[in-house]
């Protein structure tokens, strides 16, 4: 008898997921993966009797001192970097801290720089602060940086450049060492910051973690490096952090946000400390990591076998396959018609920035398991064999 599928329902997600529809286009966690039960026992102890009442408080504006010295042994022992606790601020998550680096590091009018294809969501974030958008593309190196050295040379001058190095959000791939060396190196010689959006960074599947950006900083006080408890522990926490220099630490805690309400989410992240604390945060991003990475190694077998003459990267870590589909079949097209086969995926262009990318899609593997991971791709492929066979038009 087959497992019950995959299903989030009711009024808590943000994205519902029934049994009629496979959708590969989910980034976030399978609900088998929320350890509600950690986060229950940590509440417990930090809430529980003999619990200071000043948790309910305005909070601390960079967060609980004791919170970030066991945020930053954590990092120091995931990243194979030391971090100090004064490097560090806590935020609301990654999107929430990119409303607030666009108001802080920018002026409206002014453009920043996004590596191409993006996170299809932060385009919108800097655009509604103002922020026009220039793309610079992605290989599978990652970040295209004597392209960004051409613009800037040319003239482009931007607030901050948005980029994710490790297990890059659509592609997956890492940024190269020397790329990155150079990035910072702009960064300095044209006045401007990089922003690091680094959610998977402790979701590496190899015995090797890629370096954090801010280990390319090097004193220059350059990177904002943006990390997440929503990858690692559960996106409802809302709880991240900001990793950086201590002058631009403190250049972010002088938003307007944090010297009118305080600290954000005291009370989460008393919480998240008591997880921290006892270890149980570090054993489970081990069993996220293996997890996701049988599964990745599930969704990337059965595209070598059903889709061969398809070269797809094989995953590193993060969440995500980046797909390209044969010449000639339309990304967006194709997903209209996957739908009727209960599939659904993410189409390159949503993804883009300035770049034609039609002939992509985003494969999840971090909300399926093995079994449903195969039947996407079996339905995949045969939305695919349905589309090119002979006599029937490409899907453009």
């Amino acid at each position: 008898m087959s497992p019950p599928p995959t299903t989030q329902t009711g009024e808590l997600p943000q994205t519902p997921a029934g049994p009629e529809t496979l959708n590969l286009g989910l980034g976030q966690p399978s609900p088998s993966l929320l350890p509600l039960p950690l986060v229950h026992e940590a509440a417990m102890r930090r809430l529980g009797p003999g619990a200071d009442p000043l948790v309910l408080q305005y909070g601390s504006i960079h967060g609980p001192l004791s919170f970030r010295e066991g945020l930053a042994a954590l990092m120091s022992e995931r990243h194979r970097s030391a971090t100090r606790p004064e490097q560090l601020l806590v935020t609301g998550g990654i999107s929430s801290a990119l409303a607030f680096v666009s108001q802080l590091f920018a002026t409206p009018g002014q453009t920043v720089v996004c590596s191409d294809p993006t996170y299809f969501l932060a385009r919108g974030i800097f655009e509604s602060q103002g922020l026009p958008v220039v793309g610079v593309p992605v290989d599978e190196h990652g970040l295209q940086v004597e392209r960004l050295e051409q613009h800037l040379e040319d003239g482009l001058r931007p607030g901050f450049v948005y980029c994710m190095p490790s297990f890059h959000n659509p592609t997956g791939v890492e940024l190269a060492p020397a790329r990155a060396r150079r990035l910072v190196e702009l960064a300095e010689r044209y006045d401007f910051v990089v922003v690091a959006d680094e959610p998977y960074l402790m979701l590496g599947f190899g015995d090797a973690p890629p370096p954090c950006m801010m280990s390319y900083d090097e004193g220059r006080g350059r990177v904002l490096s943006l990390g997440s408890f929503s990858k690692i522990l559960g996106p409802g926490l809302r709880l991240g952090w900001v990793h950086a220099a201590d002058a631009l630490v403190e250049r972010f805690s002088l938003h307007g946000a944090l010297r009118s309400g305080g600290g954000l989410n005291p009370v989460i992240a008393s919480i998240v400390q008591g997880v921290i604390e006892t270890g149980a945060l570090g054993r489970h991003i081990d069993h996220l990591r293996e997890v996701l990475g049988r599964r990745s190694q599930v969704l990337w077998s059965a595209l070598r076998a059903e889709l061969p003459e398809l070269p797809v990267a094989e995953p590193r870590g993060g969440y995500f396959v980046w797909l390209p589909l044969p010449p000639g079949v339309d990304a967006t097209a194709l997903l209209e018609a996957a739908e009727p086969h209960g599939l659904r995926f993410t189409p390159g262009p949503r993804c883009a920035v300035e770049r034609d990318l039609s002939g992509f899609v985003r494969l999840s593997f971090a909300f399926y398991d093995e079994a449903e991971l195969r039947e996407g791709v079996r339905r995949l492929a045969t939305v695919l064999r349905e589309t090119t066979q002979p006599g029937r038009p490409p899907a453009r």
